[in-house]
């Protein structure tokens, strides 16, 4: 075989030659196909990225920029304002509008990063419907025409952009307001109310309290007196009349009612706002509900006109609440309460029917408590055990001593006076055999308790002895 013939390689040999060829073919494409300025590698420096405006060059000149009050950052050197992002303002914007867009969102909510209102902010400043207080105050002019033409749903499109882009202007507040009152004029109330509301929660001192809460009423008033004509249940859905929600108007009502408390709590409709509360549970028949807006306009608003009412609803919604001698006592002694301080307190309102139904109340009162106390009387009777059952029955004989039921229970205390006052041990030749616990042995052994007596105060015995029983723990 001549030494020109092509022989196979093999191991390093074999090994070199490929890591040859693969150099090779990559320097051929590198020459071939070079690299694009916008591909550039992470070592490597992009031009385009340090120009004005881009997130590189921001992180760059961070630091030097200055922020002017009422246009935005700049830096020096460098023509124009940015914002907190360092992409450049068209147009001269709040400050707040300008931190908004950028650091001060950084520190919103425990999450920043997760925040969604942080992200949304982004989102719309990014696709050009940031913060603009001059674009917010052409869509106010807008909106006002709109209002006085008295085309109410276009007005309230154009106060809605007027409060998305001016976050924190001076015209937010009348923005937010003349949003609300479009909607109301328009006759869509549930957006009204959520739009005074809104308010409130945005400008808790807002100069247009007032207003908001006239008109919070009102809305209220309407819903209660609609559900009045027709009651319609909770998902039973309304489709015909853009006046009302479209679910549970009465539920509306009442939440518009709790809304005015809240908004104003120490405003003239504020406890007229719980009164109607309470008659709205009191007519359907939740007694629980009223009881707890009655109580709580008594104690809250002690100076409210309401008052006499508040007392005299309150009654009857404790006694309708009460559900028999099986269950809780609490509003029986509560209601006889109400009736002690309608009797003191508003004895010059009750006309001669209201007093005589007042006493026929307070007796019944007193009969059922009475009754109560019997049947503890009668359950501890039952189960033999007497002394609880003649505690009882004394009571009942002192509390109410001229009634039927003391007259039973002084017959019935009479037949068991000789009785027993605590029941048999039943089984007790049987327990008495069984051994004792370990803690009722070392319980026994305690000498101040032997012999039924507690020696624990007694004087020692001048004598130098003592008849109290020796430790059964010590050895002579």
């Amino acid at each position: 075989m001549s030494t020109g013939s092509s022989l196979p390689l093999r191991g390093p040999l074999r090994a070199r030659a490929k890591f040859a060829i693969a150099l090779i073919t990559a320097f051929a494409l590198l020459n071939a196909a070079p690299i694009r300025e916008s591909c550039a590698w992470p070592w490597s420096s992009d031009p385009a990225a340090s120009k004005p405006g881009t997130a590189q060059w921001w992180k760059e000149n961070k630091k030097l920029a200055v922020f002017d009050a009422g246009q935005g950052y700049r830096v020096p050197g460098v023509d124009g304002y940015f914002d907190g992002n360092g992409r450049p303002i068209a147009a001269p914007i709040a400050p707040e509008a300008v931190i908004a867009a950028g650091e001060g969102t950084e520190e919103v909510g425990l999450l920043p990063g997760l925040d969604p209102r942080v992200q949304y902010d982004k989102v719309k400043t990014a696709i050009g419907y940031g913060p603009n207080e001059q674009f917010a105050r052409q869509s106010y002019v807008l909106g006002d025409q709109a209002f006085r033409a008295k085309k109410f749903k276009e007005a309230a499109q154009q106060f809605e952009t007027a409060v998305s882009r001016g976050p924190h202007a001076q015209i937010e507040q009348d923005a937010m307001f003349m949003r609300a009152e479009s909607y109301f004029f328009a006759d869509d109330y549930i957006h009204a109310r959520d739009a005074y509301d809104e308010l409130v929660k945005e400008y808790a001192n807002t100069r247009y309290m007032d207003t908001v809460i006239d008109r919070e009423w009102k809305i209220a008033r309407y819903w209660e007196e609609k559900d009045a004509e027709y009651h319609h249940y909770e998902l039973t859905p309304n489709a015909t009349d853009k006046t009302r929600p479209w679910f549970d108007t009465i539920g509306h009502a009442i939440k518009t009612y709790e809304s005015i408390r809240l908004n104003d709590p120490t405003g003239p409709r504020a406890d007229d706002a719980i009164m109607a509360t309470a008659n709205i549970y009191f007519r359907y028949g939740q007694f629980e509900e009223a009881d707890y807006n009655y109580t709580l306009l008594r104690k809250e608003y002690p100076r409210s006109e309401l008052q006499f009412e508040a007392h005299l609803l309150g009654l009857q919604a404790k006694l309708r609440k009460y559900q028999g001698q099986d269950y809780d006592g609490a509003p029986l002694e509560e209601a006889k309460t109400l009736v002690k301080q309608l009797n003191s307190q508003f004895s010059g309102r009750l006309s001669k029917e209201e007093k005589d139904r007042l006493g026929t109340v307070e007796g019944q009162l007193n009969m059922e408590i009475a009754s109560r106390d019997y049947r503890m009387a009668a359950y501890y009777d039952y189960k033999e055990d007497y002394g609880a059952a003649k505690f009882y029955y004394a009571q009942v004989i002192k509390k109410y001593p001229n009634t039927e039921v003391a007259k039973k229970a002084t017959d019935r205390v009479a037949s068991i006076k000789d009785l027993p006052d605590e029941p048999p041990k039943k089984l007790a030749f049987l327990i008495d055999k069984l051994p004792e616990n370990r803690e009722r042995t070392r319980v026994a052994r305690i000498p101040e308790l032997q012999n039924k007596g507690t020696r624990l105060a007694e004087l020692p015995d001048k004598s130098g002895t003592s008849d109290t029983n020796p430790d059964p723990t010590t050895t002579k």
